[in-house]
C-alpha cells in the first residue's frame, strides 16, 4: 500500500473516531430543556385569589378573603395561613430537576391544583403525578419518596422536581388547624357537668389531685373515670364543623349538657353538648369568659390577644366532636360513682389472762382474806 493511501486511512480513522466521541459526549452531557428552570416562571402569589385542588371525585377550593383565606367544604372556616403559605412558596419556587422524556402519568390518580385569580380566571394549573423513590435494598428494605412528577397546563411533557407535594389532597381538615383546646391538666381548678335534666355533678382541684364534691359516706369516685374527665380539654379537635344554617332545635343546643371547666387563672370555658351529628360525632359549641390578669398595658394587651384567638374559634362556629370525646364530657353519676366496699370484720377472739406463776407466797385474794377471819 503506498503511503498515500495508509496516511489517508488513517487521517480518515481519526475523524471518524473523533466524530463518534463529541457524538456520545453530546448526548450524554447535554443537559435536558429546562433544566434548573422555575416551573410555574411570572408567578404572582399576590394576584392568587382560589385555588382548587381536585383528584378523581373529590375536590376542596380554597378563598381568599379579606384577613384569611376560607375553605369551601367547611362552610368558610378559616384555613391554616402558616400552611396555605408555605404551599404557594412552594409551587412558587419550584426547580425543574429533570425532563422525563416519552413518559405519561397513564391511568395513575393525579391531583390537579389549579391557581385562580380572584374573579375565578386561571393563572397557572399544576398536575402532580406519582412520587420518584430510590430504588431499595436488602439492607435497607424501606424507602422515602425523594421528589415528585409534575406538569403543567397542556404541556404534554413531564417534569421530576425534588419537591413531593405531597400536603396538596383533597381533604378539607388538611388544611386548618383543627386544634380548638390545650388546656393542661395542672391549669384546671374546678370542672362541672350538666345534663339537660338538672343533674349537676362538680369537682374540685383543692390538693393535687380533682375530687368529685357531693358523695354521699358509702360513696366513692371511679379514680380512672374521673381522669378521663379531667384531659377532656387537654387535646381536643373537631372533626367537622356544622352548616351554619341549622337551627338549635336541629343540634340539640336549646337544652344541652354543659360541660365547664374553671382555670386557676380566672377563664372559664365551656362547651354546650347536642345532638349526635348525622354522621359522625355531637353538636357541640363553645364560649370563653376571660379573666384579665392585671391593668398594666403588657397584660391589657396580652388579655386582647387571647380574647381575639378565642373570638375567631367560637363566636361563629358549631363544631362536630367526636363521640369518645364527647362521652368523657357528658358521663353520667352511675359510671363516676361506686358503692364503698364494706368494712373488714373485726371479730377477734377473746385473749385469756395469763395464770398466776407460783412464788411461794399466797396470792391476795378472796381465798386469803377468808383465812384471815
Amino acid at each position: 500500500m503506498k503511503t498515500k493511501h495508509l496516511l489517508q486511512l488513517v487521517f480518515l480513522a481519526v475523524i471518524w473516531g473523533a466524530l463518534a466521541w463529541w457524538s456520545s459526549a453530546r448526548q450524554h452531557a447535554t443537559p435536558p430543556t429546562g433544566l434548573g428552570q422555575a416551573v410555574l416562571p411570572g408567578l404572582d402569589l399576590e394576584k392568587i385569589g382560589r385555588i382548587e385542588i381536585s383528584s378523581g371525585n373529590a375536590s376542596v377550593a380554597l378563598v381568599r378573603g379579606n384577613d384569611c383565606w376560607g375553605v369551601d367544604k367547611l362552610f368558610g372556616f378559616p384555613a391554616d395561613l402558616s400552611k396555605v403559605t408555605e404551599k404557594l412558596l412552594a409551587l412558587k419556587n419550584l426547580k425543574i430537576g429533570d425532563v422525563q422524556r416519552g413518559m405519561t402519568f397513564g391511568t395513575n390518580r393525579v391531583v390537579k391544583a389549579n391557581l385562580q385569580d380572584a374573579s375565578g380566571h386561571s393563572l397557572a394549573t399544576l398536575h402532580l403525578g406519582g412520587f420518584f423513590q430510590r430504588a431499595t435494598s436488602e439492607r435497607m428494605p424501606w424507602s422515602y419518596p425523594e421528589g415528585r412528577y409534575i406538569a403543567v397546563g397542556d404541556d404534554p411533557k413531564i417534569y421530576l422536581v425534588k419537591e413531593t407535594l405531597n400536603d396538596f389532597d383533597t381533604k378539607p381538615k388538611s388544611w386548618v388547624d383543627d386544634k380548638l383546646l390545650a388546656i393542661p391538666v395542672a391549669d384546671i381548678q374546678a370542672i362541672e357537668m350538666a345534663s339537660p335534666t338538672g343533674q349537676v355533678m362538680t369537682f374540685s382541684r383543692e390538693t393535687g389531685t380533682l375530687q368529685m364534691l357531693g358523695l354521699a359516706t358509702n360513696e366513692e369516685a371511679d379514680s380512672s373515670q374521673i381522669y378521663a374527665i379531667e384531659y377532656a380539654f387537654t387535646h381536643l379537635d373537631f372533626d367537622g364543623i356544622a352548616a351554619p344554617v341549622l337551627n338549635d332545635i336541629t343540634t340539640g343546643l336549646v337544652t344541652p349538657s354543659l360541660f365547664r371547666e374553671r382555670l386557676k387563672n380566672g377563664d372559664v370555658i365551656t362547651a354546650r353538648i347536642g345532638k349526635p351529628g348525622s354522621v359522625n360525632g355531637h353538636y357541640v359549641r363553645f364560649t370563653a369568659e376571660l379573666a384579665l390578669a392585671g391593668t398594666n398595658d403588657v397584660q391589657k394587651a396580652e388579655f386582647e390577644k387571647r380574647k381575639a384567638e378565642y373570638a375567631k374559634k367560637f363566636d361563629k362556629w358549631t363544631y362536630l366532636i367526636s363521640d369518645n370525646t364527647v362521652n368523657d364530657m357528658i358521663r353520667p353519676r352511675a359510671d363516676l360513682v361506686k358503692t364503698k366496699p364494706p368494712a373488714a370484720a373485726t371479730n377477734k377472739p377473746a385473749v385469756e389472762s395469763p395464770a398466776p406463776v407460783a412464788t411461794g407466797t399466797k396470792p391476795v385474794g378472796p381465798a386469803v382474806k377468808a383465812e384471815a377471819k
